[in-house]
């Protein structure tokens, strides 16, 4: 299992979340055009709004209290325990449910809507552990306190650049802050998920392969794929077959599929070696996400 998060760190993830809000919700008071067109089917009022719902859902989880959530989406009964949906591929429907629900799509409203539920929950993570768990939206699933905030961390980044690409504007993604999604967010995630959840079957049938990706100046981790599955860990005396040097902002961008692999090899942002640097061209492809 990855080490647990030191109170410092988790500090440093919610400092990182204050100016990522301050930036995001400035950007939306910017915008005089909301309706342009931003991701798939959304435009920029929506990812916004979609956003805002995300501040109303991951706190409460944290605070384990969705009343707050559910009065938005009445639409959504969620599930015993705080959960919301019963697999983590009925995502979509449940942020297509959102959007239905919530009418509201006036930014700075929305911008409000974010630093109110912002101020309120990094006050109530003052005197809490960052490894209290709480239940996260997949059913029979956990996480760290600490993970919920680079959840929100994860959020606010990849949105905050939908919403600023489709403005014409720059976004810049702080590596230090994707590297705090990629090992306090994503990987506590695929832990606690079933092995299989994350993982292309197509690509990965009958795969065994051990990757090491090394965030650059933010540690390694261990991606080891069986046939299917998929477990991550810290590194350790196990035999890596492809080692992945990777700029944590490129990662965090290729995961979200807001930059392609290539793009970001062809930068020297992402770099194989190893027993089978071949592989490292596949990695990619062998995760699913939603």
């Amino acid at each position: 299992m990855v080490a647990s998060v030191s109170a410092a760190q988790w500090q440093q993830s919610q400092d990182a979340l204050r100016d990522e809000v301050r930036r995001v919700t400035t950007l939306m008071r910017s915008i005089s055009d909301p309706g342009v067109p931003a991701v798939g089917q959304w435009n920029i009022a929506e990812v916004a709004m979609h956003l805002s719902q995300n501040w109303m859902l991951v706190p409460g989880m944290a605070r384990q209290d969705l009343s707050r959530y559910k009065a938005v989406v009445p639409g959504i009964v969620g599930l015993a325990g705080d959960s919301m949906i019963p697999d983590m591929w009925d995502n979509a429907d449940m942020n297509a449910l959102g959007l239905k629900c919530d009418a509201e799509r006036d930014l700075a409203v929305l911008a409000d809507r974010i630093e109110e539920r912002a101020e309120e929950y990094l006050g109530e993570c003052a005197g809490h552990s960052p490894d209290e768990p709480r239940p996260w939206t997949v059913e029979g699933t956990s996480v760290p306190l600490s993970a919920l905030t680079c959840n929100l961390l994860n959020e606010t980044l990849t949105h905050g650049y939908d919403i600023a690409k489709a403005a014409g504007r720059k976004w810049r993604i702080e590596p230090a802050h994707a590297a705090m999604v990629v090992r306090q967010f994503f990987v506590p995630v695929m832990q606690t998920c079933d092995p299989r959840t994350f993982v292309n079957a197509g690509k990965a049938a009958g795969l065994q392969a051990t990757y090491q990706v090394h965030l650059r100046g933010c540690g390694r981790i261990v991606f080891v794929f069986d046939d299917g599955s998929l477990r991550v860990d810290e590194p350790s005396v196990r035999r890596v077959d492809c080692h992945i040097l990777a700029d944590p902002a490129a990662f965090f961008m290729v995961f979200w599929q807001r930059q392609s692999q290539w793009n970001a090899i062809a930068k020297g942002q992402l770099i194989a070696w190893g027993r089978k640097p071949w592989l490292g061209l596949k990695f990619r492809s062998l995760i699913r996400n939603p």
